[in-house]
């Protein structure tokens, strides 16, 4: 049905291509009819909705008692479909039975202090320093805001109004670390269902696994740079959103966090697993416990066996540049 392959195109995945749609497992044939109709615009070889094709899309959602709002043309096509890409074959090479696979694509996490450039990392005869500890602003949310043990963490350590008249006072903006996919694992979910939420977890990351994959760029400074934000992002939500809940669970179970650098080839990923691993622990200094890795879309697409679950998959065909310091 065309119907299907129209609300494929949400704000999630605005951008398809005949290749993913196949991999996908829907009928691609379709395509070239909804752009004859005027529901697709094709460009380059990407497909996306038109105007018609939103209105058509949010008819044919609410007919087939579906969820989601169409998706709007991105300033990037490419990426939008590199990311639908690893999503699909992530989500196809792992089952994760006893949990919730939740996916978000092209995802900003806020982190404070929002700082840039030489504000976060500098270079001292080759290695890297994390210049974001000599900012005034990182040292008072660190004295102003304590992290929490697990026998001390309340869900009103921190209120959402406490927070927002802090930053307002301090006339502190967020910084925003821009994900490609942030996948959320929600183990076990039966056993977490009795957790009332947390009204500062927006992104719903308590009770998770975190796998930030992003795409490198070719300097290795701005790579440093994003692991930068990536330690902000956890000081942000270990001391202000939501104390005592980043790195335990409700039951007490370890929760992880792991940066992925994600390639295109094998060779990609490995040599820049090696290239970042020449820091070593350097890279989550300050932000302890947490993971450096980097994967390619070859391995990923070279899996013949499907595993069980998520940890069955990364650890076998993904490369550790740094693991956490125990």
């Amino acid at each position: 049905m065309s119907e299907i392959v129209l609300t494929m195109f949400d704000e999630q995945d605005p951008c398809w291509t005949a290749e993913l749609l196949k991999l996908a497992g829907e009928d691609a044939s379709w395509l070239d009819e909804l752009v004859r109709s005027g529901s697709l615009e094709l460009s380059d070889g990407i497909y996306s909705l038109t105007e018609r094709g939103k209105a058509e899309f949010e008819r044919a959602r609410d007919e087939l008692f579906l969820e989601g709002m169409p998706g709007g043309k991105p300033s990037d096509p490419l990426r939008s479909v590199k990311r639908t890409k690893l999503r699909l074959l992530l989500d196809n090479a792992h089952l994760q039975r006893w949990g919730i696979k939740t996916y978000h694509a092209g995802q900003d996490l806020d982190f404070y202090p929002d700082l840039k450039g030489e504000e976060l990392i500098s270079f001292k005869n080759g290695t890297p320093e994390w210049s974001y500890t000599d900012s005034p602003l990182y040292r008072k949310i660190n004295e102003e805001f304590k992290p929490a043990l697990i026998e001390g963490r309340r869900t009103d350590l921190v209120t959402p109004e406490r927070l927002s008249s802090w930053c307002e006072v301090n006339s502190m903006e967020p910084g925003r670390l821009n994900i490609d996919l942030l996948y959320l694992c929600h183990y076990d979910f039966m056993q977490y269902r009795d957790f009332g939420g947390h009204p500062n977890d927006r992104m719903k990351v308590i009770n998770t696994d975190r796998f930030l994959f992003i795409f490198p760029e070719h300097e290795t400074e701005k790579n440093l740079a994003a692991v930068a934000k990536f330690h902000l992002w956890l000081n942000t939500l270990r001391r202000m959103m939501i104390p005592g809940y980043v790195d335990r669970d409700t039951q007490e179970q370890d929760s992880v966090s792991w940066l992925i650098f994600t390639t295109e080839r094998e060779d990609e990923a490995a040599a820049m697993a090696e290239e970042l691993g020449k820091f070593g622990e350097k890279l989550v200094e300050n932000a302890n416990p947490c993971e450096i890795w980097t994967v390619s879309m070859e391995a990923l697409e070279n899996v013949t066996e499907k595993r069980e679950l998520i940890w069955e998959l990364l650890p076998e065909i993904a490369h550790p540049a740094q693991r956490t310091i125990i």
